[in-house]
């Protein structure tokens, strides 16, 4: 294979990849092949231990092109050890590729892996037979007419370097976009000299880049020279120094002296080519006289400045720089401690929020430390100071805390308000924080709480707190943004840590109690508004980190604390609620009594976490201490009380024991209603509990009922459906409509309900889950049978993901997938769902517990028409008298267990006992459930069915008759269980478990 030519004109293009340490290299090459008539492009590529070298290589290359790789140390040692494969990637390229594929070393030496005739040295050669050899690599001619490459020799060095310039860093790890970017702009054709700042905050390493930047790009240069910035009087020292490198005039006076230099930069005399780097610059205005700004003289003119000052941003290019990548980290700090494993790694990059200064002095700590990374990870959390400062780091040559401690200094002498806000923020998290939650909401111009003085005065006023907002940006210790309007601070988080541990214990007291409640001064109320929800967010973030959990003595702070517990349940985050909620109820009862409304308010909302993780005897355990407190401290009629006893009845229904549950809920509705009246908002959550416990005991009308009037009082009180709460009614409704018999009504409804959901809280959100089943089960009810079941796959496999196989909701939508599937007429497929549903609730809830006796009701079924009538009779008569116990003889769900009983009866050829039963049940659900209901008819209609075989034809006629006319008045005749009925097939009565 040869070097592929361009189409049109004959030209050959090449791919000359290489590292970025050698774009240089890279550069120089592209010029000697197109001089030799190719077209060339440089392409960087940056391998990781896990990438596989030769299909790197093809990537950056593409099929159509000749490549040139440029080998080098820094090449064949990226991605934080040796990559894989090198000598496999050159000998495949070279099979693949033959002449089109070069290796070319840009070192003192190749490669082991490759001969002299394989692989040229660039490195060890003079220019002039470089050139020859890389045009006879691809078989192109030298030009005709030599001249000077545009491009220097990369090993060439400046004649003039800053004594002393800091050490190259051999760690040095990532950045090639910044570097890249910071060379392209270097390079641009421009006519007058604009220094490019390097912005960032302290720590990110920006003085590391510009270093590195002149390391790799020295060979431009005859002149790179190094000016400390801090101080004017040293911009001065530096460039004076630079005077006698160039053999300029020096004068007794720094500032003659360095003005001589100045000048002579801008005539490019004695030097063309130069490079200064002004490290650590203060303001623009205080340095912009002591740069070599202007026209720019013919050759390469480019002044580099690092500054933790914004104000660069209207005099300077600007290149900003943040924390390293993920990636880049774990690379730099495996480099730097080659004992460090990737997980190692990933969790101190974590620890220390990526921030490379941070970074490079732990990695330096532990390269020569034998101590283990979980026990260094533990000791940074109490010292990380001290730990910092037993390292130095290539930047700076002296302790890693310095690069905060002198501008924090100099920040308090300046401005004491702004210090005190940057302390503030470090007992709040690592993300921006919003001016509103200082000053409440646009418009607010006093702080929400008190604060430390001056700063209590300053932040409220609107010069003052530009002020404020212009020292923290001149000193770069923060980020300042901005957000609806109003301005952001933001601290990295090691810095954070930094602050705090410099503060004394009263300090520390003092800004973390700030903190709290400022937090506690922003919390909307109402977590269960949708719309409180980006409020609740922005306070969650910050709420850990100023430890709120611990403030048991304020009660703000814990009205705070419950309401964010009840936004993390009402997000579904059970796990991080009993998290937050246990902490704070182990601090809150060192100091408050147990039966205090706040403990017994987060020991209602901790239990509900606990139960909806499955952890339902502990939180049964949890509600029984609750409310025995609160009945003997607080009294029944108190909200708390009654939360805490509707906290225990949910217990008890997932633990099965629904009546005794159903007699808490009664009495906690009626005690709401005599001592707050129904619109309390206690009051509607009681109603909503014993509307719950009504469709458990099977009063559905009952149920109904006050699901109705709850939805109806959520409306009012929050104008529509944006609310949990409201959301949570309407989907009972809708549940309740379909037990009743209303199947057409709970569909349309639940369809809205369930679109509502997924635009408000996600498809993955536990209450979308369970809108999800409803309208499953809707589905199916309704007759749409193929829709039902595609609903019912993707609802099974989310609870799944979210909960496990062995949750009761994951359970309850494995029974609910078994109906449709039978529905449909896959019988097997039916039965292996429906015995993997009651194997587990078996496991997991018992034998007598509702939910496996009502998963075995739709076994049963699939038993029969699986053509296992006896089994599946004995299964139904179990769970008959099981349900008949555990519930009542004529609950609905007993009451359907029987009706099924009867259908195995006739299929086993028991035709009188079958018609015995159905007579008895046809009764008992005319007066249960209603003579119109679904259930009722399909009972009605089995019974026709019995009467015929049983030789009563007339009875047969006039029972098949009005049940035809029922059906055509509640379904429609073209509804399949009207259908079924008016085909003589026998109908089938599924139990779906409600949720609790």
């Amino acid at each position: 294979m040869t070097a592929q030519r361009t189409a049109g004109e004959g030209r050959r293009r090449i791919v000359v990849a290489h590292a970025g340490t050698d774009r240089l290299w890279a550069e120089w090459l592209c010029e000697q092949l197109e001089r030799g008539g190719a077209d060339a492009v440089a392409q960087r590529v940056e391998p990781r231990a896990t990438d596989e070298a030769a299909a790197l290589l093809r990537a950056a290359a593409g099929d159509d092109a000749g490549l040139l790789l440029v080998l080098s140390d820094a090449l064949l040692r990226a991605g934080g050890g040796p990559t894989p494969g090198w000598a496999e990637a050159v000998t495949a390229l070279r099979a693949e590729r033959g002449e089109a594929f070069r290796p070319v070393s840009v070192g003192s030496r190749r490669p082991a892996f490759l001969t002299p005739a394989q692989c040229p040295v660039l490195g060890a050669m003079e220019e002039a037979d470089a050139q020859g050899e890389v045009l006879a690599l691809f078989g192109l001619a030298a030009p005709e007419r030599q001249r000077p490459s545009g491009t220097p020799w990369p090993p060439g060095q400046p004649r003039h370097w800053s004594q002393p310039f800091p050490s190259r860093n051999p760690h040095f790890t990532g950045r090639e976009e910044a570097l890249a970017q910071l060379r392209d702009r270097l390079t641009e054709g421009v006519t007058s000299v604009v220094p490019t700042a390097v912005l960032g905050t302290a720590g990110v390493g920006k003085t590391q880049l510009v270093i590195e930047y002149a390391y790799r790009f020295a060979a431009c240069y005859d002149l790179i020279w190094y000016v400390r910035s801090e101080q004017l009087a040293t911009v001065r020292a530096d460039l004076a120094g630079l005077a006698a490198s160039l053999g300029l005039r020096i004068s007794d006076d720094l500032g003659v002296t360095a003005d001589t230099v100045l000048d002579a930069l801008r005539r490019g005399e004695p030097v063309r080519d130069w490079l200064l780097i002004f490290d650590n610059a203060p303001t623009p205005q205080e340095l912009t006289r002591l740069l070599p700004t202007g026209r720019a003289p013919r050759g390469r003119c480019h002044v580099l400045v690092t500054s933790r000052d914004e104000g660069w941003r209207s005099s300077a290019d600007v290149l900003e720089v943040d924390v390293y990548r993920r990636a880049e980290s774990v690379d730099f700090l495996r480099r730097r401690a080659p004992r460090l494993t990737e997980p190692d790694a990933v969790e101190l990059a974590d620890r220390f929020g990526d921030l490379p200064l941070a970074l490079d002095a732990s990695a330096g700590y532990l390269s020569t430390s034998h101590l283990p990374v979980r026990d260094y990870l533990a000791e940074s959390e109490q010292r990380m100071t001290a730990l910092l400062s037993q390292t130095r780091v290539a930047s700076y040559e002296r302790q890693v805390v310095m690069a905060w401690v002198l501008p924090m200094n100099r920040l308090r002498e300046r401005r004491r308000s702004a210090a005190q806000l940057l302390r503030l923020c470090a007992f709040l998290g690592p993300e921006p924080v919003p001016l509103t939650l200082l000053l409440g909401p646009p418009g607010g111009s006093r702080p929400a709480v008190e604060l430390p003085a001056p700063l209590d005065e300053e932040i409220g006023d609107v010069m003052s707190r530009g002020d404020i907002f212009r020292e923290i940006s001149a000193c770069g210790l923060a980020r300042i943004g901005e957000r609806d309007g109003r301005e952001t601070v933001q601290l990295h988080r090691v810095f954070q840590q930094f602050l705090r541990e410099q503060l004394t214990e009263v300090e520390r007291r003092t800004y973390a109690r700030a903190a709290r409640r400022l937090l506690a001064a922003a919390d909307p109320g109402e977590p269960d508004q949708i719309a409180h929800r980006p409020r609740y967010a922005d306070l969650l973030v910050h709420a850990e980190a100023a430890d709120v959990a611990a403030a048991a003595d304020d009660p703000a702070v814990r009205a705070l604390v419950i309401n964010l517990c009840r936004y993390l349940f009402s997000r579904g985050e059970y796990t991080a609620c009993q998290r937050l909620g246990s902490r704070a109820r182990a601090a809150w009862v060192e100091v408050i009594e147990r039966s205090h409304p706040d403990v017994v308010a987060l020991s209602v909302t901790l239990a509900n976490a606990l139960r909806s993780r499955g952890e339902y005897r502990a939180a049964r355990s949890l509600d029984e201490a609750n409310l025995a407190r609160a009945r003997a401290e607080l009294g029944e009629g108190h909200p708390e009380t009654l939360g805490a006893a509707n906290g225990l009845a949910a217990s008890l229904r997932r633990l099965g024991d629904w009546r005794t549950a159903y007699e808490l809920d009664r009495q906690a509705h009626e005690q709401a209603l005599r001592a707050l009246g129904p619109d309390h908002p206690r009051a509607l959550l009681t109603a909503h509990n014993l509307a719950v416990s009504h469709r458990m005991m099977g009063e559905f009308p009952k149920a109904l009922e006050l699901d109705q009037e709850a939805l109806r009082r959520y409306r009012i009180r929050f104008g529509g459906e944006e609310n949990r709460s409201t959301l949570f009614s309407a989907n009972n409704v809708a549940r309740d409509l379909r037990e009743c018999g209303e199947y057409a009504r709970a569909w349309e409804m639940q369809e809205g309900v369930f679109q509502r959901y997924g635009v408000f809280f996600g498809p993955d959100h536990p209450d979308s889950l369970r809108a999800m089943k409803n309208l499953a089960v809707t589905r199916r009810k309704a007759g749409h049978y193929l829709d039902a079941y595609r609903l019912a796959s993707g609802c099974l496999a989310r609870h799944r993901h979210r909960f496990g196989p062995d949750y009761a909701e994951t359970l309850a939508a494995a029974t609910n997938l078994a109906n449709d599937l039978r529905c449909l007429g896959e019988a097997p497929g039916a039965r292996a769902r429906a015995e993997e549903a009651v194997n587990r609730l078996r496991a997991t809830a018992g034998e007598e517990h509702p939910y496996t006796l009502c998963a075995a009701v739709n076994l049963a079924i699939c038993l029969r028409l699986s053509g296992e009538p006896e089994e599946a009779r004995r299964l139904d008569e179990r769970t008959r008298a099981g349900l008949a116990e555990v519930l009542a003889p004529d609950h609905p769900y007993t009451l359907a267990c029987a009706t099924n009983l009867a259908s195995d009866l006739r299929a086993l050829g028991e035709v009188r006992a079958a018609r015995r039963l159905g007579e008895e049940l046809l009764d008992r659900l005319r007066r249960v459930r209603g003579a119109a209901h679904p259930y009722t008819l399909a009972c009605a209609a089995n019974l026709a069915d019995d009467r015929r075989a049983d030789d009563d034809h007339e009875g047969a006629r006039e029972l098949l008759r009005e049940t035809m006319a029922g059906y055509e008045r509640t379904l429609g005749v073209g509804h399949p269980e009207a259908e079924a009925a008016a085909a003589r097939t026998r109908l089938d009565c599924d139990v779906e478990p409600p949720p609790t």
